[in-house]
């Protein structure tokens, strides 16, 4: 069995403070049991200051995390503040550990990475990932890699966000030192049980469009119909032709040859003029987008987690794609909002650390039942540990 202990600071300038104000919620003298790790979230200034690292050097025990935009604990939600989940057991066991540098080669670092946290003896039951956003990199690759090494091990995670719109502050962190090109792991091996539950864009939301996409590679969007992936956004009015502004909170659905359907966020456009994505974007596939609003992403969100808070639970990870929030406007805490008021409605006091993300990654049921690793966007995922 894991527990869960949370804490939260909005003391960004002040390490001294901030370290004192998470020890003083956590407790860890009786807290923490034979094993436990750590998981921290925050908004980019926190690194600046030296907030984080401060945080991170008081713990006993390994931190991972990335910073976000927005983050939610039951002490506290928003931006502007940083969140530490501290996950502890005495029949699980954590190992953690951060990744060389990934360039186009992943096979190397992450195989390394796998090796020395988790190897044959371990056998680890459940991978809980933080990710980094590379341009050349797909989220997709990242669970591809990952599968390699585990044999398809049960996977969750996120890839890093940040309220910066260039993106230039988006960072994984581990141990109190930030990164823009590793990646970071944890494996637990023992009595943990992960339960998933997400919500996604459902089909009648979809606005299909008569496009295929003729000339794409790995998460870069080149040609629609034959056209240069901008002239086609402004043809259809989600762009001026130089930049994604008006597509950046669009869904992309995208319909494969076997028709199944993957959805797909844009981030920036490339010095070559293609627009890329978090995720893998298959050349050939149908492309669409879809119509989503502030009502569904907070009435997804309230489903979701009442399947998630009427679950008896010690210990529940969330993460909500940046493209809902950007989607809510003016009401950018509405999300939170909803997922705290159902957290208040739990059976017995919930324990969860919630954040906004470049990318959701999360196992999704096969039709026979099982799981497979996969890598989404527009999409609420939760874990139940």
């Amino acid at each position: 069995m894991i527990k869960m202990y949370t804490a939260s600071t909005r003391e960004i300038d002040d390490a001294q403070t901030a370290v004192s104000e998470i020890l003083g919620q956590l407790d860890l003298e009786r807290a923490l049991l034979r094993d436990s790790v750590g998981i921290i979230e925050f908004y980019s200034e926190f690194i600046e200051t030296g907030v984080a690292k401060a945080i991170c050097d008081a713990m006993p025990f390994d931190v991972i995390g990335c910073t976000t935009s927005d983050v939610a604990v039951p002490s506290d939600m928003g931006s502007l503040a940083l969140s530490l989940a501290v996950l502890t057991s005495d029949d699980v066991t954590f190992a953690a550990g951060l990744s060389a540098p990934i360039t186009d080669d992943l096979d190397g670092p992450i195989g390394e990475l796998y090796s020395r946290i988790a190897g044959d003896a371990l056998k680890p039951s459940f991978l809980y990932v933080i990710a980094p956003v590379l341009q050349n990199v797909s989220g997709d690759e990242f669970i591809k890699a990952i599968d390699k090494y585990s044999g398809g091990a049960p996977l969750f995670g996120s890839l890093a966000f940040t309220h910066m719109p260039d993106f230039s502050g988006v960072r994984t962190f581990f141990n109190g030192e930030p990164h823009n090109d590793a990646l970071a792991l944890i494996a637990m091996s023992g009595e943990v049980y992960p339960e998933f539950f997400m919500s996604s864009i459902p089909d009648d939301m979809v606005i299909n469009q008569k496009a295929v996409l003729t000339d794409a590679e790995k998460n870069a969007l080149r040609r629609v119909n034959d056209m240069p992936i901008l002239e086609y956004l402004k043809s259809i009015g989600l762009s001026d032709g130089s930049n994604i502004a008006g597509i950046s909170s669009v869904p992309i659905v995208l319909t494969l040859e076997d028709g199944s359907r993957v959805v797909r966020s844009a981030y920036m456009v490339n010095e070559e003029g293609f627009v890329l994505c978090y995720g893998d974007v298959p050349r050939g596939a149908a492309i669409s987008f879809a119509n989503v609003n502030a009502d569904y992403v907070i009435r997804s969100a309230e489903e979701t987690t009442a399947r998630v808070f009427g679950k008896p639970n010690s210990a529940v990870l969330m993460y909500s794609c940046a493209g809902r929030k950007w989607t809510l406007g003016m009401r950018s805490d509405a999300e939170m909002d909803a997922m705290a008021k159902r957290a208040l409605c739990a059976k017995k006091p919930a324990r969860y650390q919630f954040a906004y993300s470049g990318g959701e990654i999360c196992p999704a049921p096969r039709e026979d039942g099982t799981y497979v690793n996969r890598f989404h966007n527009f999409t609420f995922i939760a874990c139940v540990i």
